[in-house]
């Protein structure tokens, strides 16, 4: 309930969201003074980062070899385009949130403190941690200068790529919630089938009166309906959710797909300069660089492997109700299995935003193999300049 809360207050914070929470009908309704705030923030965004942009391309310093620049102007542009997407789907957005049931759904397992405190390790990784470590790496950059300049400096590069990155958490949020609500349903499943082929044994047949048999198939399958319902719940909302940020989703992995092409290629080029030309080989500049190259690379791979954990869990529901006796199971509950299994069969639960590509460990390999292929070619033709002159 707290990520939430704390996702809502965010998503108000930079100005993405512009309805609250109305605690009198429960839900979330369009504020206009929210709306105003948010105008406000967004306007006073693109002022300064536009013109900043714009007086850099004046002085002619938007360079290709500046990798941190170049994370910071796509960045802007991609905050923009979330500014502009996300007030268009605002009576959407608020139509999704008010049929999110996450509280009931969450407080109606028995977690145990382990499962929460992973959840919190990955959610304060993806959301805090690696904003904490580019902005450490900024001020350790700048630190040329005085120290109230560069925190100032690192925190007007850090500041879009917080922004941009905030609709990216927020489904990384849902995400991670549905990997929840899945692993716990998964984990009651496992001991409803225990149970239930248990009871089938010959010897719990003889034991077992029929009345005391009928009860208990009675009762484990209204469990079992509400079990089908949580899983409903978690895969739908999540995949209604990608619907609403997909669009964020997809540029923000061209940014990446970009920044990684010219930044390995800066990386080349500064250590092909040193060896080659003799020139000096700035340390603490290009760990900057390459800090802003492999900090997209993890939050990629965490959210790959996040996904593909919650479609393994999918498939994994469906394997246990396989592997349900139901020779001698009441008819009721049979029907509840038949029901969950064919449900669980027809719901595909795919991560593919705009049908571009699918979010699963596949991601990774696809776009380093984009990245390496992109630098055969870059490095191939500047290798031919320098051995020609």
């Amino acid at each position: 309930m707290n990520s939430f809360i704390v996702t809502i207050f965010l998503n108000t914070l930079y100005g993405l969201f512009l309805c609250r929470f109305k605690n009198r009908r429960e839900k979330f309704v369009f504020s206009k003074p929210v709306a105003i705030y948010c105008v406000v923030v967004a306007s006073a965004f693109a002022a300064f980062y536009v013109r900043n942009i714009y007086e850099n391309y004046i002085n002619g310093l938007l360079k290709m070899r500046d990798t941190v620049l170049l994370y910071l102007d796509m960045n802007v542009g991609l905050c923009l385009i979330n500014y502009v997407t996300q007030w268009a789907m605002t009576w959407e957005v608020t139509a999704f949130q008010k049929t999110i049931p996450i509280i009931e759904t969450l407080n109606s397992f028995n977690m145990d403190m382990a499962s929460i405190w992973r959840i919190f390790i990955v959610s304060a990784i993806k959301m805090w941690g690696f904003p904490v470590v580019v902005g450490v790496v900024l001020i350790l950059q700048q630190g040329r200068s005085s120290l109230t300049f560069s925190v100032m400096r690192a925190s007007q590069t850090l500041f879009p790529l917080i922004v941009g990155n905030q609709l990216n958490n927020s489904f990384f949020g849902s995400v991670v919630v549905a990997k929840v609500v899945l692993t716990a349903c998964n984990k009651e499943l496992r001991k409803v089938l225990l149970e239930v082929n248990m009871m089938q044994t010959p010897l719990q047949m003889r034991l077992n009166k029929p009345y005391y048999r009928m009860k208990r198939f009675c009762e484990l399958a209204d469990y079992l309906d509400d079990l089908a319902l949580r899983y409903t719940i978690a895969i739908t909302r999540s995949m209604d959710y990608l619907r609403l940020t997909a669009l964020s989703l997809i540029c923000s992995l061209l940014i990446n797909l970009v920044g990684f092409t010219v930044g390995f290629f800066n990386q080349y080029q500064a250590i092909a300069d040193h060896f080659i030309n003799g020139k000096p080989y700035d340390l603490i500049y290009e760990f900057t660089h390459f800090v802003f190259l492999l900090v997209p690379f993890l939050e990629i791979a965490l959210l790959a492997r996040v996904s593909n954990s919650v479609v393994e869990d999918t498939l994994e529901t469906g394997n246990l109700l396989q592997r349900f006796d139901l020779q001698y199971a009441d008819v009721r509950f049979r029907q509840v299995v038949e029901t969950f299994w064919l449900q669980q069969r027809t719901i595909k639960y795919k991560l593919l935003p705009l049908g571009v590509i699918e979010l699963n460990v596949g991601l990774v390999t696809k776009m380093m193999s984009a990245v390496t292929s992109f630098l055969l070619i870059l490095i191939q033709t500047d290798l031919t300049l320098k051995f020609s002159k």
